[in-house]
């Protein structure tokens, strides 16, 4: 590295020539006053001595920044050209003296000849000596390109740096102040930089502004709730219906082993429930009531005719259907009237699972399922709650919900009547109303709306007969005209009182078991366009003024780095002096 010294040297004798050059065109200026060549021969020199002047300006500006990073080699280069120019500088203020005049009238004839004589000399000399400067440069940039070449491309790279900065200047219109104290400063690489990624932040920003106002920005979905409130059969069908399509007749066939085991399961929830509540049957349905005793015991693979007979009889006799709706002790599988229904046709033996089948199987697993799908107009992204996810984990991942359209909480209602295994004298419901609570009163979920989808509806209907609601839920009055309106306002009164956070609630009460609900996912997804489009239309109004307004890059950031890079110069001077007083230079 240079001697700091010797750079400070330098750069003491590049401003004592510049001195000496505001001298020798001071006295050009006048001289040129007093008599004008026609030919312009002094104000060529005065140009000519201007723009060596500047430049040697410019090599002194950039040697204050570059103290410490100086080659040697190109340490000694400059040394040569400042010498060069000490010798031109020097011939110079020779003959502006020898041509000087004390007298201020009129030039005689010997003076105006001594004149255009000391020109033609002084043309002469300077371009000499910049001959001799450029030949001088050319070797001892050739000499250090090829001794270093680090440092030829540091020298490459410092030229493209000058050209980008004309180049930013150009772009931005950085006007220049017009007092001397602001043309010593200019803005160094790096407030650029920081210029610049000011304006491309606010470009991103005005574009993120624009973004939000389109209708099709990802619309965020959360489906929530128990594992049997049908929300795993919402995620299957509208991956059905609208993402992946159906599976293919290889795929079907190996869910035939789990739908057998549905039914199995719905013959020993049936055996069950007719053992413990001892009711008499009539007496051909003791007979299928045996028969599907037998059925289990054998453990066949498939299901024989014989137990396809029993199921039916059993599962529509009057005497079964009202133990079925008054059951709340025993637990059949989710979709049990479904497989019931459909138990003839999954005894066949040429059996392929339909698709049907296979999304009302029970394969809910603890985690998080997403599902990408497009919509229509909507680029729906849901996320699918399945089973309970400890709270260290929710940590983890529950961020991703924030911010979401809408969550969409699926609720079985008919299990109002059935008891709390934690609470036996309080209803299963209360624990859905309270889990219900601590999902819509997520901070994550304050922009959000929220759709209740009420499952089981004809069966909770159906149950109220034998099952009064007031039973459970005393301060309940039902209405004599309209119980079953009645019943469902208490439901939607008590879910929306626990909405603290003042979200839009919509309902819908299903069935979600009886079809393929396209009924519903049409209204699902009016009521989701009609979310998208207040929320865009809210985010327009809010924008205001501040839209139009974000159209111009802004100029108070530019500002600040214009006045932090004047205080920066200012001390950087400061130091400068210090230091080279510190070496004895000044």
């Amino acid at each position: 590295m240079a001697d700091d010294k010797t750079v400070f040297a330098l750069i003491s004798a590049i401003g004592s020539i510049r001195d000496r050059l505001r001298q020798d065109i001071d006295g050009l200026r006048h001289i040129h006053n007093r008599w004008r060549d026609s030919k312009g021969t002094s104000i060529n020199l005065i140009a000519q001595l201007t723009a060596l002047k500047s430049t040697l300006g410019n090599i002194q500006d950039w040697l204050e920044y570059a103290v410490n990073d100086l080659h040697p080699q190109l340490l000694s280069d400059l040394q040569v050209l400042t010498h060069s120019c000490d010798e031109l500088v020097r011939h110079v203020n020779v003959l502006t003296r020898r041509f000087g005049q004390s007298d201020l009238g009129a030039v005689d004839f010997a003076a105006k000849l001594k004149y255009a004589l000391a020109s033609r000399t002084m043309r002469k000399i300077l371009l000499h000596k910049s001959r001799q400067i450029r030949k001088e440069d050319a070797k001892n940039l050739r000499t250090l390109s090829q001794s270093s070449m680090w440092n030829g491309g540091c020298i490459t790279g410092l030229t493209q740096l000058s050209s980008f900065i004309q180049w930013l200047r150009l772009i931005f219109r950085v006007k220049p102040s017009q007092n001397e104290l602001d043309r010593n400063f200019s803005p160094t690489d790096e407030e650029y930089n920081q210029i610049e990624a000011i304006n491309r932040s606010e470009a991103i920003d005005r574009a993120l502004q624009r973004e939000a106002t389109n209708l099709r920005h990802e619309t965020k979905l959360v489906l929530a709730g128990n594992v049997n409130s049908g929300k795993d059969l919402i995620m299957h069908q509208l991956k059905v219906l609208y993402a992946e399509g159906y599976y293919s007749n290889k795929e079907r066939i190996k869910y035939r082993c789990q739908i057998y085991q549905v039914v199995y399961s719905l013959i020993h929830s049936i055996t069950t429930l007719l053992q413990d509540t001892g009711v008499a049957l009539p007496s051909e349905l003791n007979h299928d009531f045996a028969t599907l005793l037998n059925e289990l015991e054998a453990g066949n693979e498939g299901i024989t005719p014989d137990a396809v007979k029993a199921i039916d009889r059993i599962w529509s006799s009057p005497e079964f259907s009202k133990l079925y709706v008054r059951n709340f002790e025993i637990d059949f599988p989710q979709y049990a009237p479904y497989f019931a229904q459909e138990v003839s046709r999954i005894a066949r033996q040429d059996y392929v699972p339909s698709e049907a089948d296979i999304i009302r199987l029970n394969q809910s697993m603890r985690g998080i399922k997403e599902l990408r799908f497009n919509w229509d107009e909507l680029d729906v992204h849901l996320f699918n709650i399945k089973g309970y996810v400890p709270e260290h984990f929710r940590d983890r991942w529950f961020h991703q919900l924030e911010g979401a359209t809408a969550l969409i909480y699926a609720m079985d209602v008919s299990l109002y009547d059935k008891p709390n295994p934690g609470q036996p004298n309080e209803s299963l419901l209360v624990s859905e109303f309270e889990s219900f609570e601590s999902w819509i009163n997520q901070p994550g979920f304050a922009d959000s709306s929220v759709i209740l989808i009420l499952n089981n509806f004809t069966r909770f209907i159906g149950k109220m007969a034998f099952s009064p609601l007031e039973k459970f839920f005393p301060d309940y009055t039902p209405s004599e005209v309209d119980p079953e309106t009645s019943a469902r306002q208490y439901i939607l009164r008590h879910l929306k009182s626990v909405n603290r956070q003042g979200l839009s609630i919509y309902s819908f009460w299903v069935d979600l078991d009886s079809s393929d609900n396209r009924h519903l996912y049409s209204a699902l997804k009016t009521t989701l366009a009609q979310i998208q489009q207040r929320v865009a239309s809210d985010e327009a109004w809010n924008a205001g003024d501040s839209a139009t307004n974000s159209e111009r890059p802004s100029t108070n950031s530019m500002s600040k780095v214009l006045n932090s890079s004047r205080t920066r110069s200012l001390g950087k001077k400061k130091d400068r002096h210090d230091r080279m007083k510190a070496v004895g230079l000044v």
